[in-house]
């Protein structure tokens, strides 16, 4: 074992420091143990999370610092306060302060084995996960500024027990382990041991399934990319008519890819066929909206919106110092500058302000003037952003309308114009 996990760490470039989740069980302190043993040419540091959800916690840290003194490895302790003591919870805070403490790069060494991942994969499934669910957990993926690892997801909890045994080690027992109110805990105590001995090759299958979903999720993953090429338009919404040409099964995942991309949220298969009724009704002058958590799904015309819930307010009358040249971040997207045929020398001031009502503007090409709310409207500026949309003045009159039009004014060949990306969309 020692020298297959000493092969394993040495495919990972660029390691500044190791940190083992030291738990003080069976598990990480077997991979502690072996660690402390390879020599690592880089440094090797422990990090115990106490959750404070047992009565003896403070004793299992202490432990672990014991542990660690023997063998010479520094250790660190850190005390979260989950939110409940679920599961979900405590796992929520523990990956939390993780990410807190890893530094560029770290590499993250969790001792999770193949009995964790057999597990893992029938709580997904009784719980009803897709494609990615049943992937299971990744052997390795980044985590806030370092990495994380998993070495040992292929060796079984029996194999980690020998090794154990053999190197005499005295980890401490978790006794919420014994406890079957936690659902891991209750299928590892009452259904794994039945499972395992009726299919001795359960943690295979289970890894075998893993792997094929992991690569059923990546090519899924490549169809939404694609697809989003083909349905998406230049301000980063998506097109109601291009997503209508495509398969349900396609619709369904790319507005699955769209969404948990773009709000870090996943969509049950009910939620997201509800949501894809809704949204591609026949009717054309439908503008219905679906509020997710901390997003709102709109339709305007062809149009198919992502935006934040709630959306930002801007008063009427805000006026903004602006130089031409010079980004600007708003609550509500960002105002850039890129070269152009026509523009505005460098270092010019403006003033940036929002639709107040009654505006009129010379766009370029027009020969005339339009009122500010007719060229919104032919612009398919949908009506809950319009107020929200920027408007550049030059002294008292309108300039530019970003992301919509140029008006007349003083332009000189090669210079710069406004650039506008609503809600950082792209």
């Amino acid at each position: 074992m020692l020298q297959d996990l000493a092969a394993r760490l040495a495919v990972e470039i660029d390691v500044r420091r190791w940190v083992i989740a030291f738990s003080g069980g069976l598990d990480s302190s077997l991979l502690l143990e072996l660690c402390s043993r390879l020599q690592l040419a880089q440094p090797l540091v422990a990090l115990h999370i106490d959750h404070q959800l047992q009565p003896g916690s403070a004793d299992w840290a202490e432990h672990c610092r014991r542990h660690c003194q023997r063998l010479s490895v520094p250790l660190t302790t850190l005390t979260v306060i989950p939110d409940s003591a679920s599961e979900a919870s405590a796992r929520d805070a523990r990956y939390a302060a993780f990410t807190d403490f890893l530094q560029s790069g770290d590499c993250l060494l969790l001792a999770q084995h193949a009995d964790d991942q057999a597990e893992t994969l029938l709580l997904r499934l009784l719980r009803g996960a897709g494609v990615a669910g049943m992937a299971g957990m990744p052997e390795r993926r980044p985590l806030g500024k370092g990495r994380l690892l998993r070495p040992l997801l292929t060796l079984s909890r029996a194999s980690l027990e020998q090794c154990a045994a053999e190197l005499g080690l005295s980890p401490v027992e978790d006794p919420s382990n014994g406890q079957d109110h936690y659902d891991r805990n209750w299928l590892r105590l009452h259904i794994m041991p039945g499972l395992k001995q009726h299919w001795p090759a359960l943690l295979q299958r289970c890894r075998d399934t893993a792997a094929l979903m992991a690569d059923a999720n990546l090519l899924l993953r490549e169809r939404a990319e694609e697809d989003l090429q083909i349905c998406r338009l230049g301000t980063g919404e998506l097109s109601i008519e291009a997503i209508r040409r495509l398969s349900p099964e396609r619709q369904r995942n790319l507005v699955h890819h769209w969404v948990s991309h773009q709000a870090g949220m996943r969509l049950s298969r009910q939620r997201l066929q509800n949501l894809l009724n809704s949204m591609l009704s026949e009717r054309d002058d439908a503008e219905p909206v679906e509020r997710l958590q901390g997003q709102q799904l709109r339709r305007y015309r062809d149009r198919l919106y992502l935006l934040p819930d709630p959306l930002p307010t801007i008063k009427a009358d805000s006026r903004l110092s602006l130089v031409v040249g010079t980004p600007l971040v708003l609550p509500q997207g960002v105002l850039e500058w890129e070269r152009s045929r026509l523009g505005l020398p460098e270092g010019v001031a403006l003033t940036l302000g929002f639709r107040q009502g009654g505006e009129r503007l010379r766009p370029m090409g027009r020969g005339g003037s339009v009122s500010l709310k007719q060229l919104l409207q032919e612009a398919g500026v949908p009506p809950w952003l319009r107020s929200l949309q920027p408007i550049i003045w030059l002294g008292d009159s309108i300039l530019a309308v970003p992301g919509v039009c140029l008006c007349e004014g003083p332009w000189v060949e090669n210079a710069w114009v406004p650039q506008w990306s609503g809600f950082g969309l792209s």
